[in-house]
């Protein structure tokens, strides 16, 4: 009875955000963002109160030192790579590693910051790849916890990154052989806009 309060204190809650996040968007104020100095304080208090057990998060590429702004709402980019860390450390083994990763991107439509949350578990079905960004998805591998997550984490990242003018997407990491899933990774594109 304890875990199904827990689930339905949890589901109520996350469509609670979920419906109030079209208006927050709306009428939030955009600003620059250093999303440097955002990525390293989220991985940085992630590692601060790492729970026993809990793998390591890590922030990576050229990018993690130096300032690289974009304009945006800092909390709502928060909740993203929040989302995605805690995402990925529920699907990491003990010996496993949580990797985020900025880089800047020039794609045809102008500069843009890439950011990518990496694990190393069991990854996505290739069929799965699309409708994990669906409302309420909340297939999870065999030996799984059910009723920790509510479906709804990864269908608001998409919605924040959209708003954004950005866009999200997960892919599988492979072994050298192709052969065997290894881990997955999500990738969040956003283009870097002037006020």
């Amino acid at each position: 009875i304890k875990n199904d309060v827990g689930r339905m204190d949890r589901l109520i809650t996350d469509i609670s955000n979920a419906s109030r996040l079209d208006a927050d968007l709306a009428r939030e104020s955009r600003e620059a963002v250093d999303i440097a100095r955002l990525l390293r304080d989220i991985v940085e208090s992630y590692n601060m109160t790492n729970k026993e057990g809990q793998v390591p998060v890590r922030l990576l590429g050229r990018y993690g030192r130096q300032p690289l702004y974009i304009f945006g709402s800092p909390t709502t980019l928060g909740q993203v790579f929040r989302n995605l860390v805690d995402n990925a450390l529920s699907f990491s083994p003990a010996d496993g590693n949580v990797r985020v990763t900025l880089d800047l991107e020039k794609p045809e439509l102008g500069p843009s910051v890439l950011i990518s949350v990496s694990d190393d578990g069991p990854g996505i079905p290739e069929e799965n790849l699309e409708s994990i960004f669906k409302r309420f998805y909340t297939k999870r591998p065999a030996g799984a916890q059910f009723g920790n997550n509510s479906g709804l984490g990864l269908a608001i990242c998409r919605q924040i990154a959209e708003s954004h003018g950005g866009k999200i997407w997960a892919e599988n990491r492979m072994n050298a052989a192709g052969s065997e899933r290894i881990g997955a990774t999500f990738h969040v594109l956003i283009p870097i806009r002037r006020a």
